[in-house]
């Protein structure tokens, strides 16, 4: 288990689960896409106690050997789904203040 990429996965499937989550409550996105949202935040969580499971060997949990590839599309997912938040809050903000 590489660990460098072990925590940059995580990172990353964290802040795809709480975007996730966030972009999930977002109306003006389709339905279809606020599904997709739920789907990659449910992902996102259960990544993500998997690699805190087998980081505090949890009952001899063992996580899979994360490939570069992995990670880099992980940072890229991330920052995209970060993001997408980022301008769902702006716009929010802005109609609430009008």
């Amino acid at each position: 288990m590489n660990l460098d990429l072990m925590i940059v996965n995580l990172c990353c499937s964290l802040i795809m689960s709480l975007c996730g989550f966030w972009l999930l409550t977002e109306r003006s996105m389709s339905r279809a896409v606020r599904i997709a949202c739920a789907l990659v935040a449910c992902g996102g969580s259960v990544n993500s106690l998997g690699m805190i499971a087998a980081l505090g060997h949890y009952g001899g949990f063992a996580y899979g050997d994360i490939w570069p590839g992995e990670a880099i599309v992980n940072v890229g997912a991330a920052a995209l789904m970060f993001r997408w938040t980022w301008l769902s809050r702006r716009q929010r903000k802005s109609v609430e203040s009008n």
